[in-house]
């Protein structure tokens, strides 16, 4: 049964001819049951087109000229202040077709006032976007995390992209990425500046113990670095149980006899203070103990080399002790032992009002990180661990 055949006007066919690079004089969409055997069925579309003189079905095109044909034509029709929802609309599209489909989407926003929400895997679909319109969802547990306000690179690492232009240090959280931007432009090192990357990946250290950093020990990546926070620091060199395996300070796995191979996971859950869940081929219901093996040494090797910890406990502590000492202020920190409630109380007395945000705290932190030059040993301390990284 045919439900309906619609010819799409020269509009969409201009806008498919531009996105495809190609001519398209003629696109016919008919819409039929002819493939159902039961009136539940979903309807089925087939899509007819004339293109630079040979006219063929959808049967003979590929995956992502048919998809766009049908995006296109949707989205123009569409009514204004419309909410649209796009699954992965780049898929069997090459990257200047899901350019120019990208265009088309920002322009149709401007003319008809919509809102379109894409789910992609696409760098090209997404990198010129300002941070506030990605959001990155994360699978932590039974749970999906919501991140908001993250730049596309942090996206795609978390998918598990790898970047080779630049070094890349990773940290916590924005306030710790601020501080190591800002000793970045004062260091007078142009090679810091021109060479240096700094993300913060939300979610907090077990997140990025036990998926960022175990990713990038599967990958291997060689330019990214963990910074975690001082207070994730598990003082390996310190351990009795660790003591044989250390090398300059670090646990080595070459330095694992195979008779401890039973203790790797031990080992792990003492230097991260992790659980963490490997993935590993099977058969049959039965793992691949081999392979186990190999991944956990080469994350063991992987974190001696890459994860390292800020020289303080956490950066709101640090800056919250650095601005008492230097305004002579006798704050009491033994309540507050993170620092934080301390900027809460100076955000509200730099305001004037009881209801601040998140937003107005960190803009305090802001104002706090330039006393850093107040604390040159600091300061050095953190530039030569960034020169030390080449």
């Amino acid at each position: 049964m045919v439900i309906d055949n619609v010819k799409v006007d020269d509009k969409v066919c201009e806008i498919i001819s531009e996105i495809m690079d190609e001519s398209y004089t003629d696109i016919q969409i008919l819409t039929h049951k002819l493939y159902s055997k039961g009136d539940d069925i979903k309807a089925s579309k087939t899509i007819w087109m004339k293109k630079s003189g040979k006219e063929y079905s959808e049967a003979f095109a590929g995956t992502g000229e048919a998809r766009i044909i049908l995006l296109v034509n949707d989205i123009v029709n569409a009514q204004s202040n419309s909410l649209i929802l796009i699954d992965e609309p780049e898929i069997s599209l090459h990257p200047s077709a899901i350019y120019k489909f990208k265009e088309f989407l920002l322009q149709e926003c401007l003319n008809k006032k919509h809102q379109i929400i894409i789910t992609t895997h696409s760098t090209q679909l997404i990198k010129d976007f300002p941070r506030e319109a990605v959001k990155l969802l994360v699978k932590n547990g039974e749970k999906i995390d919501v991140i908001e306000n993250i730049d596309y690179q942090d996206v795609f690492f978390e998918l598990g992209d790898v970047y080779h232009s630049r070094k890349m240090i990773y940290v916590e959280d924005r306030l710790a990425k601020y501080i190591l931007d800002f000793i970045i432009t004062h260091s007078g090192s142009e090679n810091l500046k021109q060479n240096l990357v700094v993300r913060y990946i939300p979610g907090g250290a077990n997140q990025i113990i036990c998926n960022n950093i175990l990713n990038s020990s599967y990958l291997d990546s060689d330019n990214h670095y963990f910074w975690l926070d001082g207070d994730q620091n598990t003082n390996v060199s310190e351990s009795n149980n660790l003591m044989n395996y250390l090398e300059n300070g670090v646990i080595i796995s070459d330095k694992i006899p195979e008779a401890d191979n039973g203790k790797l996971d031990k080992i792990i859950r003492e230097l991260t203070g992790c659980s963490i869940k490997f993935k590993v081929s099977g058969n049959k219901g039965q793992r691949n103990d081999t392979e186990l093996i190999e991944k956990r040494r080469r994350f063991i090797d992987y974190w001696s080399r890459y994860v390292s910890y800020l020289p303080f406990q956490t950066p709101e502590l640090y800056l919250a002790k650095l601005c008492d000492s230097v305004d002579s202020e006798d704050y009491d920190f033994s309540t507050d032992e993170n620092g934080k409630e301390y900027f809460r109380k100076k955000t509200k007395e730099a305001l004037g009002i009881e209801d601040i945000t998140s937003e107005d705290v960190f803009q305090e932190q802001r104002r706090a990180v330039s006393k850093l030059q107040s604390d040159p040993k600091m300061f050095q301390d953190i530039k030569e661990k960034l020169e030390a990284l080449f």
